[in-house]
C-alpha cells in the first residue's frame, strides 16, 4: 500500500501550501543525516514535498490516492522501479551520474557561488552607513538577484531526480541551496528593519551553505565525477 504523503509530513489532506511548506522545513531540519537524523526518514519526506508542492503533481496525487479502488503511480515509484530493474545496469547509471552532475549539480553549484561570493563585499560596502538610502538599494538589489537565482536552481533541480547512487550529494546539494535561500530572506528581513540579528543568522548560514560547499566538491573529487 502507497504512504500516505501528507501524513509523512503531519499533516491532513486539506493542509494548505503554506502549512505544507512550514511543516516540510520543519521536518527537514530535524531528520538531516547531518543533525543526525535517519537517510530513508529524509528521503521520505522529500519525497513527499516533492510531489505536494508541485501543483500538478498534487494534483494527481489527490486524485489518484483519494480515489476508491485506483493505486497512485506516482512519478517516484517509477524511477525507483527503474533503479532497481535488472535493465538498469551499471553502464546505464554511470551515465545517468554524469548527465545528471552536467545539467543539475553543476549549474546548481556555480549559481550558488555567485550568490555566495559577493556577500563579504556587499556587506563591507553597506556597514559604511547602513542608513545611507543609495547603499542599501545596491545591497536590496544584490539580495533581489539573488533570491532569481535562487528560484532558477530550484528549477533546475526539480528538473531530474538525483541518481540513487549519488543520493547523498544531492541531499547534500539540496541542503545547500536551502541555506541559501533562508539566508536570503534573513537578510531581506534585515534591510527592512535594520535588525542586526537577522543580519547575523544570515552571515551564518551563508557559512553553512559554504561548509557544505566544501563538503560537496571533497565528495565530487573523490568519486571523480
Amino acid at each position: 500500500m502507497e504512504k500516505n504523503l501528507y501524513e509523512e509530513l503531519g499533516l491532513r489532506k486539506s493542509a494548505t501550501k503554506s502549512e505544507i511548506k512550514s511543516s516540510y522545513r520543519s521536518l527537514v531540519k530535524k531528520h538531516h543525516p547531518d543533525a543526525g537524523g535517519e537517510k530513508e526518514r529524509f528521503l521520505a519526506i522529500q519525497n513527499a514535498w516533492e510531489t505536494l508542492n508541485d501543483p500538478i503533481k498534487k494534483e494527481q496525487y489527490d486524485r489518484n490516492f483519494f480515489s476508491p479502488n485506483s493505486s497512485f503511480d506516482s512519478l517516484n515509484k517509477n524511477w525507483e522501479e527503474k533503479l532497481n530493474s535488472k535493465k538498469y545496469n551499471s553502464s546505464y547509471k554511470d551515465k545517468e551520474v554524469e548527465k545528471w552532475i552536467k545539467e543539475i549539480f553543476t549549474p546548481i553549484n556555480r549559481l550558488i557561488s555567485q550568490i555566495i561570493k559577493p556577500l563579504n563585499n556587499e556587506i563591507k560596502e553597506l556597514s559604511a552607513d547602513p542608513y545611507d538610502d543609495q547603499l542599501m538599494d545596491n545591497f536590496c538589489s544584490y539580495i533581489s538577484l539573488s533570491q532569481k537565482k535562487i528560484e532558477k536552481v530550484e528549477k533546475i533541480y526539480n528538473k531530474k531526480l538525483v541518481p540513487k547512487s549519488i543520493s547523498n550529494l544531492g541531499l547534500d546539494l539540496y541542503h545547500c541551496f536551502s541555506k541559501v535561500k533562508d539566508a536570503l530572506s534573513e537578510l531581506d528581513r534585515y534591510t527592512q528593519g535594520y535588525v542586526d540579528d537577522y543580519l547575523f543568522d544570515g552571515k551564518e548560514m551563508f557559512k553553512e551553505a559554504k561548509r557544505i560547499q566544501s563538503k560537496m566538491a571533497t565528495e565530487k573529487k573523490n568519486k571523480d565525477f
